[in-house]
């Protein structure tokens, strides 16, 4: 059976509210592995690299502002299809 890979981020206001045990155990609970994972803060370059394709929205500036405004949690998870 083939396996699909994705990317997830647990976000700065769930990592700042304590949600992350939580939001991991649906991760879990939803039949996903988790293959890798780093707790982290975006630097202002990476997170308009990684949201470039909002660049033109109006926006943009407040989702950078945003998901550089504290840690997150990126996790790359894995499912059988």
């Amino acid at each position: 059976m083939a396996e699909n890979k994705t990317f997830t981020m647990i976000k700065p206001d769930a990592v700042e509210n304590g949600h992350i045990g939580a939001i991991l155990a649906k991760i879990n609970e939803s039949g996903f592995r988790i293959t890798a994972m780093k707790f982290t803060q975006l630097s202002r370059k990476d997170a308009e690299a990684f949201y470039d394709i909002h660049r033109e929205r109006p926006f943009f500036g407040d989702l950078v502002d945003y998901m550089t405004s504290g840690p997150i949690v990126a996790a790359i998870l894995e499912k059988d299809n």
